[in-house]
């Protein structure tokens, strides 16, 4: 799942702290875990492979990939085939989210394996690091210099966290256990990085499902995004009937021009000072519906408190947005943020040109954002709404690396695709979905009611049951469940 960020004084979204975890068994072959558990699933086999760090330089060395195989139930008979899931980030960990996946998706594991396969540079696959921590950087100055210094510290070994990289390491997990096609399921950075596996590996893709997608080539200015904040906070009005939508936009224009002339100083629990500004505001929108759905219903109330100068809600949601210390996370690593960035860097588009020193980056990055009109990023501003989100804007700008992505953009497989998309999700909206959708000869989109970020995570198992179906028939079944995915309240 993407992060969120604040520009300087503003804390980062959430983001569980970094629990170390020894790398599996090594070797030319693949060593196999005996337990009776693995990745915290009974029954399940856990398993390491060795590859190359960067395919085409032997020079750097080695890697490992671990991975877990959940089997089907049903032993009187052989698997229907094998789903491989990615839960996204980039950074985050398959392993840590297996249990999560044998519950949501009990009824594919009837006839099904699953294989999951944790991206190199997280937890049991050589988990990087280059001088983050725990957790992203809490300012946008920050985060950039950070970013830059990553960079600098993994050097040539940089290029191999690429999402070219972890697609190939799907492949040589899946060959050496002698699967002979795939399933996909992605869910947000995971369907950029199935849409890569399949350009690089058509002929072993079975189908595809893209949860939370978007393209390739998206827009980093997030524009889109900031369309889909509006349309979320109009939707949630109109179905509950407790506000005015485009009152409730006004309100947030005047809200994000207060902030950006006086913001609100706060303390966090440990006594840091940070500061609540319009890219604050943004932050907080925006991250709304990525958490839970039921984040946005609170959005209209917090506004309209502040602007009568009842603050507290709004500083609790900026406290939120904090890094915590991670004590309930996963016994896995839950996210890495060190190979999060190098992902990012590497494989983003970039705006500016990556080949130029970092000054002329700089001047290239603040001309295109003063180009933009302002209107696009009604109500929050264009420099709030650009400087919100950590895998947009001027992120990267400091990376070294001026190659570039390194995965090929060759042609996909005639495969049935089916595209999942909340219609409250501001971070991969449905715009962004049915874009990641065209590149797919035979695909459909769904857009999932009253739901936002990874819609297979709404409780009633409506959305789960629709991809279940769709990998087993390789085709969409029936979708009449989601007349019944209730409107999202709105607080008073």
């Amino acid at each position: 799942m993407r992060q969120i960020l604040r520009k300087a004084g503003v804390p980062v979204a959430v983001l569980t702290a970094v629990t170390a975890v020894a790398a599996g068994g090594v070797g030319a072959a693949s060593a196999r875990e005996a337990a009776p558990e693995c990745a915290g699933v009974s029954g399940a086999e856990c398993g390491t492979i060795q590859v190359p760090l960067v395919r085409s330089r032997p020079d750097l060395g080695r890697t490992t990939v671990a991975y877990a195989v959940i089997r089907h139930r049903d032993t009187s008979r052989p698997a229907k085939g094998t789903v491989t899931v990615n839960p996204g980030g980039p950074g985050d960990s398959a392993l840590a989210y297996a249990p999560m996946y044998a519950e949501k998706f009990r009824d594919l594991l009837r006839d099904h394996d699953m294989l999951l396969v944790e991206p190199r540079g997280v937890g049991r696959s050589g988990s990087v690091d280059c001088g983050f921590g725990d957790a992203l950087p809490a300012t946008r100055d920050g985060l950039v210099r950070a970013a830059g210094a990553c960079g600098e510290a993994l050097g040539e070994r940089a290029r191999g966290y690429t999402t070219a990289e972890t697609a190939d390491d799907i492949d040589a997990v899946r060959a050496r256990l002698g699967i002979g096609g795939l399933d996909l399921l992605g869910e947000s950075y995971g369907t950029y990085l199935m849409t890569v596996y399949a350009q690089r590996h058509p002929q072993r893709v079975r189908s595809i499902v893209l949860s939370s997608a978007y393209p390739v080539d998206f827009d980093m200015w997030a524009r889109p995004n900031v369309r889909a904040a509006r349309r979320t906070l109009k939707l949630v009005c109109d179905r509950s009937g407790a506000c005015d939508g485009d009152r409730v936009l006004r309100d947030v224009a005047r809200l994000s021009a207060r902030l950006g002339e006086r913001p609100i100083p706060y303390e966090l629990e440990n006594g840091e000072r940070r500061s609540l500004d319009a890219t604050a505001l943004s932050a907080i929108v925006y991250g709304a519906a990525t958490a839970a759905p039921e984040g946005i219903g609170t959005v209209p109330a917090m506004v309209r408190d502040a602007l009568r100068g009842r603050t507290a809600a709004l500083v609790g949601a900026a406290r939120e947005l904090a890094p915590m210390s991670g004590s309930s996370a996963p016994a896995e690593e839950p996210f890495n943020p060190a190979q999060s960035m190098a992902v990012m860097c590497n494989d983003y588009p970039a705006l500016w040109d990556r080949a130029a020193p970092v000054a002329a980056r700089l001047r290239q990055f603040q001309a295109g954002r003063a180009a933009l009109p302002e209107r696009d990023f009604w109500p929050f501003g264009k420099q709030a709404w650009t400087s919100a989100i950590t895998d947009r804007g001027n992120t990267c700008l400091r990376w070294p690396d001026r190659h570039g992505t390194g995965q090929a953009a060759g042609p996909v497989p005639d495969v049935p695709v089916l595209v999942v998309s909340g219609d409250l999700d501001p971070n991969t909206p449905t715009e962004e979905g049915r874009l990641a959708a065209r590149r797919f000869p035979r695909s459909t989109v769904v857009e999932v009611p009253n739901v936002g970020h990874v819609a297979e995570k709404e409780p009633s198992g409506c959305v789960a049951g629709i991809e279940t179906g769709f990998i087993r028939a390789q085709k969409p079944g029936d979708t009449s469940c989601l007349a019944a995915i209730p409107a999202v309240p709105v607080a008073s």
